[in-house]
């Protein structure tokens, strides 16, 4: 895929879809007769490999013939800036109200314009779907949405010390299980990487932790826990809920491609 129109359909997708939409309240019961084959591996662990994307997103609802068919998105390319938060400390409470009030005057764009990959744990909003894969010693997921991947290592139960870990956009994860769920510890998260597209602060000390729990079949819950005692008061929770799509495979995206939110001098140009 190429970026121009689809860099306005991510856009949409995050900020257009309203936030039910992308997080219902019972999944389960407005999920009924998705499938998945077969439910577990060989080795009796829950099957996630396969494709997935949120229920009433670009994947799901807005699906025409010829692929993802358009929604309008608004001449500033602003985005929704998120209030469901916990407390923060200064100076990321000061830092983050200065983004708000930015946002409010029309005058915050979104860098994901300069082809910039999401991170974690944006990447896990699944604007245009996520990839699974697994093997014995690595769960990878790709988001189609700027080809990004990340690498859940299952064969490690700790992670480097912090003298020996590079910082990254995805960060270091690794994996095991819980009973049926998935349960995946993340750091290492460069820190200039922000926690969702309103560009929430974190610091080097953010540590995420996630819950992938197939609560029905074709159903997968992502339960996210983000600590980080720099910047929060209390421990900040979401979810995110996929839907199984069989008939729907990973394709390629080139957002540097056509990428029309970029100028002669690679500076963001935005309509």
């Amino acid at each position: 895929m190429t970026s121009g129109k689809l860099f306005a359909l991510a856009l949409a997708a995050s900020f257009g879809i309203p936030a039910a939409a992308q997080f219902p309240a019972s999944p389960l019961e407005s999920l009924k007769g998705v499938a998945l084959s077969p439910e577990r591996l060989p080795d009796g662990r829950p099957n996630l490999t396969g494709f997935w994307v949120p229920p009433g997103g670009l994947l799901d609802v807005y699906r025409g013939p010829s692929g993802v068919t358009g929604l309008p998105v608004g001449p500033n390319n602003v985005p929704t800036m998120r209030r469901d938060i916990p407390e923060m400390k200064s100076p990321y409470k000061e830092q983050y109200e200065q983004l708000v009030a930015k946002a409010a005057a029309a005058e915050l764009r979104d860098s994901a314009a300069l082809c910039l990959p999401p991170g974690m744990p944006a990447m896990m909003g699944a604007i245009y779907g996520i990839e699974i894969l697994q093997t014995p010693n690595i769960t990878a997921i790709t988001s189609e949405w700027q080809a990004f991947t990340r690498r859940i290592w299952m064969d490690l139960k700790e992670h480097p010390p912090t003298e020996e870990l590079d910082d990254t956009y995805a960060g270091h994860s690794i994996g095991d299980w819980e009973g049926d769920t998935l349960v995946v510890d993340t750091v290492g998260i460069r820190e200039d990487v922000p926690l969702d597209r309103s560009r929430i602060p974190h610091s080097t000390k953010v540590r995420l932790v996630e819950r992938f729990t197939q609560f029905s079949p074709g159903v997968l819950v992502n339960e996210i826990t983000i600590e980080d005692p720099e910047v929060f008061v209390t421990p900040w929770k979401y979810r995110y809920v996929y839907i199984y799509k069989p008939a729907l495979r990973l394709r390629e995206y080139v957002c540097l491609e056509n990428n029309r939110n970029v100028g002669p001098d690679g500076k963001a140009v935005f309509e």
